[in-house]
């Protein structure tokens, strides 16, 4: 009886933690080649990629039917002159654009903004959240311009990856592993005989 009783509890405390544990982080990353996301750094002030005030323009995320508790939007920009810069971004919550903030950011450098994403969110997260950026909106007395890396979406924490783009592959790279398939090849027929 008393080995039932042991048993029995031990099932509760597992049934309860599995019932208490929560979903694993979730990173959704939308870069290039999806359209005006630069491909790497050599790109960054090269059109269509450094885009100026009367270039607006919009991405969606992937749909994400898992569940989650919290969800972050990081857009990681480079030359953003903030302050005087203002590129205002937009999530669509039910087809309707809310306004999230504006970009943050230096000059001539990458660097994420991130964006807290409320509960009226998730149901648009679970179908492709939708975003808009309105890009240098006062345009007043200098004509700014800005060119973006990533868009990710964070859920639970959801690790991020380098602001910056991909990077550009080196001729001398391609030299090593091309050495080195080579030494693989003569090492392996030397051993072969």
């Amino acid at each position: 009886m008393f080995k039932k009783k042991v048993l029995a509890a031990a099932l509760g405390i597992v049934l309860a933690c599995g019932t208490m544990a929560t979903a694993a982080p979730i990173t959704d990353t939308i870069e290039s080649p999806a359209p005006y996301f630069a491909p790497n750094a050599l790109s960054t002030y090269d059109a269509p990629y450094y885009r100026w005030f009367n270039e607006d323009w919009g991405w969606s995320h992937n749909a994400i039917a898992a569940p989650f508790a919290t969800a972050t939007l990081n857009i990681s920009a480079w030359d953003v002159d903030a302050p005087s810069e203002v590129d205002l971004i937009y999530a669509y919550d039910n087809g309707t654009p809310v306004l999230l903030g504006s970009l943050a950011g230096l000059d001539n450098a990458w660097g994420y903004s991130t964006f807290i994403l409320g509960a009226n969110f998730f149901d648009d997260i679970a179908t492709g959240l939708q975003i808009w950026m309105d890009i240098d909106s006062t345009h007043q007395s200098q004509y700014w311009a800005v060119s973006l890396s990533k868009s990710v979406l964070s859920l639970d924490g959801g690790t991020l990856p380098p602001p910056n783009p991909h990077p550009t592959p080196e001729p001398s790279t391609f030299l090593l592993v091309g050495a080195g398939l080579a030494g693989a090849a003569a090492f392996r027929k030397r051993f072969k005989r």
